[in-house]
Protein backbone atom coordinates (compact mmCIF):
# COMPACT_ATOMS: atom_id res chain seq x y z
CA UNK A 1 0.00 0.00 0.00
CA UNK A 2 1.42 3.42 -0.94
CA UNK A 3 1.98 6.09 1.70
CA UNK A 4 -0.43 8.41 -0.11
CA UNK A 5 -3.21 5.81 -0.16
CA UNK A 6 -2.62 4.84 3.48
CA UNK A 7 -2.84 8.49 4.50
CA UNK A 8 -6.07 8.89 2.56
CA UNK A 9 -7.55 6.00 4.52
CA UNK A 10 -6.57 7.70 7.77
CA UNK A 11 -8.06 10.99 6.59
CA UNK A 12 -11.30 9.25 5.71
CA UNK A 13 -11.44 7.90 9.25
CA UNK A 14 -11.10 11.37 10.75
CA UNK A 15 -13.64 12.85 8.36
CA UNK A 16 -16.10 10.09 9.23
CA UNK A 17 -15.58 10.74 12.94
CA UNK A 18 -16.71 14.34 12.41
CA UNK A 19 -19.96 13.23 10.78
CA UNK A 20 -23.10 12.61 12.86
CA UNK A 21 -23.70 8.91 13.60
CA UNK A 22 -26.03 7.03 11.26
CA UNK A 23 -27.74 5.50 14.31
CA UNK A 24 -28.55 7.81 17.24
CA UNK A 25 -26.65 7.03 20.42
CA UNK A 26 -28.48 5.94 23.55
CA UNK A 27 -29.71 8.83 25.71
CA UNK A 28 -26.87 10.16 27.82
CA UNK A 29 -24.25 8.09 26.01
CA UNK A 30 -21.23 9.98 24.72
CA UNK A 31 -19.43 8.74 21.62
CA UNK A 32 -16.09 7.11 22.44
CA UNK A 33 -13.11 9.42 22.09
CA UNK A 34 -10.06 8.25 20.17
CA UNK A 35 -7.11 7.21 22.31
CA UNK A 36 -3.93 9.28 22.38
CA UNK A 37 -2.26 6.62 20.23
CA UNK A 38 -5.05 6.83 17.65
CA UNK A 39 -4.89 10.62 17.57
CA UNK A 40 -1.12 10.56 17.11
CA UNK A 41 -1.45 8.08 14.23
CA UNK A 42 -4.15 10.22 12.60
CA UNK A 43 -2.10 13.40 12.98
CA UNK A 44 0.92 11.70 11.42
CA UNK A 45 -0.95 10.32 8.40
CA UNK A 46 -3.06 13.38 7.70
CA UNK A 47 -0.19 15.82 8.22
CA UNK A 48 1.85 13.98 5.62
CA UNK A 49 -1.14 13.98 3.27
CA UNK A 50 -1.60 17.73 3.72
CA UNK A 51 2.02 18.27 2.79
CA UNK A 52 1.83 16.02 -0.29
CA UNK A 53 -1.38 17.66 -1.54
CA UNK A 54 -0.09 21.17 -0.87
CA UNK A 55 3.21 20.37 -2.59
CA UNK A 56 1.35 18.98 -5.60
CA UNK A 57 -0.63 22.22 -5.80
CA UNK A 58 2.30 24.62 -5.77
CA UNK A 59 4.43 22.38 -7.97
CA UNK A 60 1.68 22.20 -10.58
CA UNK A 61 1.08 25.95 -10.32
CA UNK A 62 4.56 26.45 -11.74
CA UNK A 63 3.57 24.18 -14.66
CA UNK A 64 0.40 26.21 -15.26
CA UNK A 65 2.18 29.54 -15.36
CA UNK A 66 4.87 28.11 -17.64
CA UNK A 67 2.30 26.69 -20.07
CA UNK A 68 -0.66 29.07 -20.08
CA UNK A 69 -0.37 32.67 -21.24
CA UNK A 70 -0.80 35.16 -18.42
CA UNK A 71 -3.82 36.80 -20.05
CA UNK A 72 -5.52 33.39 -20.16
CA UNK A 73 -5.17 32.84 -16.42
CA UNK A 74 -7.79 35.42 -15.52
CA UNK A 75 -10.94 33.95 -14.09
CA UNK A 76 -9.33 30.78 -12.73
CA UNK A 77 -11.77 29.38 -10.19
CA UNK A 78 -9.41 27.02 -8.40
CA UNK A 79 -8.07 23.50 -8.55
CA UNK A 80 -8.80 20.06 -7.14
CA UNK A 81 -6.26 17.38 -6.23
CA UNK A 82 -7.07 13.68 -6.60
CA UNK A 83 -5.25 10.38 -6.36
CA UNK A 84 -4.49 9.29 -9.94
CA UNK A 85 -2.68 6.11 -8.87
CA UNK A 86 -0.99 4.96 -5.64
CA UNK A 87 2.05 7.15 -6.36
CA UNK A 88 0.60 10.06 -8.33
CA UNK A 89 -1.55 13.07 -7.49
CA UNK A 90 -3.54 14.69 -10.29
CA UNK A 91 -4.21 18.43 -10.09
CA UNK A 92 -7.04 19.79 -12.23
CA UNK A 93 -7.40 23.55 -12.69
CA UNK A 94 -10.77 25.01 -13.59
CA UNK A 95 -12.44 28.28 -14.51
CA UNK A 96 -15.85 29.33 -13.28
CA UNK A 97 -17.85 28.00 -10.34
CA UNK A 98 -20.67 25.60 -9.61
CA UNK A 99 -22.23 23.95 -12.65
CA UNK A 100 -20.36 26.39 -14.90
CA UNK A 101 -16.90 25.22 -13.74
CA UNK A 102 -14.77 23.90 -16.60
CA UNK A 103 -11.41 22.13 -16.34
CA UNK A 104 -8.72 23.59 -18.61
CA UNK A 105 -5.39 22.25 -17.33
CA UNK A 106 -4.30 18.94 -15.76
CA UNK A 107 -0.96 18.05 -14.19
CA UNK A 108 0.20 14.77 -12.68
CA UNK A 109 2.66 15.09 -9.80
CA UNK A 110 4.80 12.23 -8.54
CA UNK A 111 7.44 12.56 -5.80
CA UNK A 112 7.16 16.34 -5.97
CA UNK A 113 7.73 16.54 -9.74
CA UNK A 114 5.32 17.21 -12.59
CA UNK A 115 5.47 14.07 -14.74
CA UNK A 116 2.65 14.97 -17.13
CA UNK A 117 0.82 18.15 -18.01
CA UNK A 118 -1.92 18.93 -20.49
CA UNK A 119 -3.58 22.14 -21.58
CA UNK A 120 -7.00 20.99 -22.73
CA UNK A 121 -7.87 22.14 -26.24
CA UNK A 122 -11.50 22.39 -25.15
CA UNK A 123 -12.35 22.94 -21.47
CA UNK A 124 -14.59 20.21 -20.05
CA UNK A 125 -17.05 20.02 -17.19
CA UNK A 126 -15.68 18.74 -13.90
CA UNK A 127 -16.39 15.12 -13.08
CA UNK A 128 -18.94 14.43 -10.34
CA UNK A 129 -16.17 13.79 -7.81
CA UNK A 130 -14.27 16.91 -8.85
CA UNK A 131 -17.41 19.03 -8.59
CA UNK A 132 -17.95 17.81 -5.01
CA UNK A 133 -14.39 18.76 -4.08
CA UNK A 134 -14.73 22.17 -5.73
CA UNK A 135 -18.01 22.79 -3.90
CA UNK A 136 -16.43 21.79 -0.58
CA UNK A 137 -13.72 24.36 -1.21
CA UNK A 138 -16.35 27.06 -1.82
CA UNK A 139 -18.38 26.04 1.23
CA UNK A 140 -15.29 26.12 3.45
CA UNK A 141 -14.41 29.61 2.23
CA UNK A 142 -17.91 30.80 3.11
CA UNK A 143 -17.66 29.16 6.54
CA UNK A 144 -14.39 30.98 7.14
CA UNK A 145 -16.07 34.31 6.48
CA UNK A 146 -19.00 33.35 8.70
CA UNK A 147 -16.75 32.32 11.61
CA UNK A 148 -14.20 35.08 11.15
CA UNK A 149 -11.40 32.69 10.25
CA UNK A 150 -8.51 34.74 8.92
CA UNK A 151 -4.94 33.93 7.89
CA UNK A 152 -2.11 35.16 10.08
CA UNK A 153 -0.17 36.58 7.15
CA UNK A 154 -1.02 39.12 4.46
CA UNK A 155 -1.63 36.40 1.87
CA UNK A 156 -4.82 34.44 1.09
CA UNK A 157 -5.25 31.00 2.61
CA UNK A 158 -3.60 28.03 0.97
CA UNK A 159 -6.47 25.57 0.67
CA UNK A 160 -6.10 21.80 0.81
CA UNK A 161 -9.17 19.68 0.08
CA UNK A 162 -8.81 16.01 1.02
CA UNK A 163 -11.00 13.61 -0.99
CA UNK A 164 -13.28 11.28 0.93
CA UNK A 165 -14.05 7.63 0.39
CA UNK A 166 -17.48 6.32 -0.51
CA UNK A 167 -19.19 9.71 -0.53
CA UNK A 168 -18.26 10.59 3.04
CA UNK A 169 -17.47 14.03 4.47
CA UNK A 170 -14.63 16.07 2.97
CA UNK A 171 -12.03 17.83 5.10
CA UNK A 172 -10.96 21.25 3.84
CA UNK A 173 -7.90 22.84 5.42
CA UNK A 174 -7.38 26.60 5.30
CA UNK A 175 -3.69 27.24 5.94
CA UNK A 176 -1.85 30.50 6.43
CA UNK A 177 0.79 31.00 3.76
CA UNK A 178 4.45 31.63 4.61
CA UNK A 179 5.18 35.34 4.09
CA UNK A 180 8.88 34.71 3.39
CA UNK A 181 11.71 32.32 4.17
CA UNK A 182 12.30 33.75 7.65
CA UNK A 183 8.92 33.23 9.33
CA UNK A 184 6.49 30.31 9.62
CA UNK A 185 2.81 30.86 10.59
CA UNK A 186 1.83 28.32 13.26
CA UNK A 187 -1.44 30.20 13.75
CA UNK A 188 -4.25 30.96 11.34
CA UNK A 189 -4.92 27.36 10.33
CA UNK A 190 -8.41 25.85 10.23
CA UNK A 191 -10.34 22.74 9.23
CA UNK A 192 -13.87 22.69 7.81
CA UNK A 193 -15.57 19.32 7.29
CA UNK A 194 -18.20 19.39 4.53
CA UNK A 195 -20.82 16.69 3.96
CA UNK A 196 -21.52 15.32 0.49
CA UNK A 197 -24.69 17.46 0.35
CA UNK A 198 -22.66 20.64 0.87
CA UNK A 199 -23.59 21.24 4.51
CA UNK A 200 -20.92 21.94 7.13
CA UNK A 201 -20.50 19.06 9.57
CA UNK A 202 -17.84 20.65 11.78
CA UNK A 203 -15.17 23.33 11.81
CA UNK A 204 -12.34 24.27 14.09
CA UNK A 205 -9.30 26.51 14.52
CA UNK A 206 -5.96 24.97 15.51
CA UNK A 207 -4.83 27.95 17.59
CA UNK A 208 -6.55 30.73 19.49
CA UNK A 209 -4.26 33.45 18.13
CA UNK A 210 -1.59 34.12 15.55
CA UNK A 211 1.85 32.70 16.17
CA UNK A 212 4.46 33.56 13.55
CA UNK A 213 7.60 31.60 14.45
CA UNK A 214 11.07 32.81 13.34
CA UNK A 215 12.87 30.17 11.28
CA UNK A 216 16.40 29.56 12.58
CA UNK A 217 19.12 30.63 10.15
CA UNK A 218 21.95 28.14 10.35
CA UNK A 219 25.43 28.00 8.86
CA UNK A 220 26.04 25.54 6.04
CA UNK A 221 26.14 21.95 7.26
CA UNK A 222 24.51 22.69 10.63
CA UNK A 223 21.63 20.47 11.72
CA UNK A 224 18.57 22.30 13.07
CA UNK A 225 17.33 21.40 16.54
CA UNK A 226 13.87 22.60 15.56
CA UNK A 227 11.27 25.18 16.52
CA UNK A 228 9.27 25.09 19.76
CA UNK A 229 5.58 25.89 20.16
CA UNK A 230 2.93 25.55 22.85
CA UNK A 231 -0.39 23.96 21.86
CA UNK A 232 -3.40 24.19 24.18
CA UNK A 233 -6.31 22.88 22.12
CA UNK A 234 -5.38 19.19 21.84
CA UNK A 235 -3.68 16.65 24.13
CA UNK A 236 -1.30 15.57 21.36
CA UNK A 237 0.30 17.28 18.35
CA UNK A 238 -2.00 17.73 15.36
CA UNK A 239 -1.68 17.28 11.63
CA UNK A 240 -0.78 20.98 11.45
CA UNK A 241 2.42 20.34 13.42
CA UNK A 242 3.29 17.44 11.12
CA UNK A 243 2.64 19.62 8.07
CA UNK A 244 4.86 22.32 9.59
CA UNK A 245 7.70 19.87 10.21
CA UNK A 246 7.60 18.69 6.60
CA UNK A 247 7.39 22.26 5.30
CA UNK A 248 10.24 23.52 7.49
CA UNK A 249 12.32 20.35 7.05
CA UNK A 250 13.10 20.34 10.73
CA UNK A 251 11.57 19.05 13.98
CA UNK A 252 8.72 20.88 15.68
CA UNK A 253 8.79 20.56 19.47
CA UNK A 254 5.26 20.80 20.86
CA UNK A 255 4.33 21.40 24.50
CA UNK A 256 0.68 20.39 25.09
CA UNK A 257 -1.72 21.49 27.82
CA UNK A 258 -1.00 18.47 30.06
CA UNK A 259 2.67 19.52 30.30
CA UNK A 260 3.71 16.77 27.91
CA UNK A 261 6.42 17.66 25.39
CA UNK A 262 6.48 15.99 21.98
CA UNK A 263 8.95 15.91 19.12
CA UNK A 264 7.37 16.01 15.66
CA UNK A 265 9.78 15.11 12.88
CA UNK A 266 7.94 14.56 9.63
CA UNK A 267 5.29 11.95 10.38
CA UNK A 268 7.14 10.73 13.48
CA UNK A 269 5.49 11.96 16.70
CA UNK A 270 7.18 10.85 19.92
CA UNK A 271 7.33 12.03 23.55
CA UNK A 272 10.44 14.08 24.19
CA UNK A 273 13.18 12.42 26.21
CA UNK A 274 15.15 14.72 28.44
CA UNK A 275 18.57 13.75 29.73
Amino acid sequence: MSLIFAALLAAAGVQASDAPPATPALPGAAPPLPSAEQRVAQSASIGRLLYLFDRAAWTSTDAVTATVAKDQLTGVGGYVVELADPQTLRVTYYRGAGDAARAFFVADVRAGQVVRKELLATPVALSADQAILARARTVAAARAVERGYKPCTAFPFNTVVLPSRNGGPIAVYLLSAMPDATTYPMGGNYRVVVASDGSVVASRPYTVSCLNVPIPKLPAGAKPVGVTVTHLLDPVPTEIHVFASYSLRMPVIVATSDKQVWVVQGSSITPAKFK
